[in-house]
Parts: C-alpha cells; structure tokens; sequence
C-alpha cells in the first residue's frame, strides 16, 4: 500500500482513469470480500449503493457489526475507484463545479438568473439550499450537470 491506497487500487489509478470494466471489476472484488462475511452490497446506477445481509437477517447492531468489514473491503479494493469514475463521468473536463451546478439550476428554472456561484458555494457549505434540492431537476443538477450520461 502507498499513501493509503492499496496495490490493486492503485494499479486502476495510475493513469488517472477509470473504466466501466475496471469499475465493475473494483466492485466485484468488495462483493467477494464483503460475501467472506455473510454480507453483499447493491450499487445503485447513479451512484450509492445499499449493504445487505446475505441470510435476510438485520439485528439491532447491524450497521455496528458491518460496517467495518465493509471498510476494510473498500480499503482493499474500492476507496477511491467509484469516486474518480463517477467524478470523471459528470464533469470530464474538470469544470467549476459551481458554474456548471449554477447553470444546470437556471436551466432547470429552479433559480433565477440572479442565482451566484458564490451563493452556491455558501449554501453548499451550510448544506441548506434554496431551491427544493430533492426535486428530480435538482437532483439531475447534482449528479449530471453537463447531462452528459444520466437521463432525468
């Protein structure tokens, strides 16, 4: 492991890209492992996922007793992949973030023209939002701002 990425992980990173396949490899690899321990996990296509537990069972301390083993597989094989694929998938050209959010928002008419990155940025940081952040325009605007992949 360098600078707190594993040997796998970081044969995926060193180009600086993830691909489909080396994602849905990265995520095999936790399914296993997590499987070792009588858990699965199921990815969402936008992004999450949901952890299971493989005999149907979820007693009281179930988040207490899992959660670090779904850790320890996300540290061996998944820390940062997901993160870079999905971050390279909904702005490859490395925008603004606030500029491409601001615009998605105005095109969507969730915020007027008056609506500023900088107030963007404000309410980010506070994560208290203006506009209704859960609607499915708003939630297109946190996921696919450039509308590159994901269709609303």
């Amino acid at each position: 492991m360098q600078h707190g990425v594993s040997s796998y992980e970081a044969a995926i990173l060193r180009d600086g890209e993830v691909t489909p396949a080396e994602l849905e490899d990265a995520h095999h690899h936790v399914r296993q492992c997590l499987g070792e321990s009588g858990l699965d996990i199921a990815y969402a296509t936008d992004g999450g996922f949901e952890l299971e537990s493989r005999d149907g069972k979820y007693p009281d301390d179930f988040f207490e007793r899992s959660d670090p083993v779904l850790r320890a597989c996300e540290e061996r094989y998944d820390q940062y992949v997901t993160m870079l694929f999905e971050e390279t998938r909904r702005n490859p050209q490395k925008q603004d973030e606030a500029a491409i959010t601001v615009r998605c928002l105005q095109k969507a008419g969730l915020v007027g023209k008056d609506y500023s990155e900088r107030k963007w940025r404000a309410e980010y940081d506070a994560g208290v939002f203006s506009f209704p952040e859960y609607d499915t325009a708003a939630k297109q605007c946190t996921l696919d701002p450039l509308g590159l992949w994901r269709t609303p």
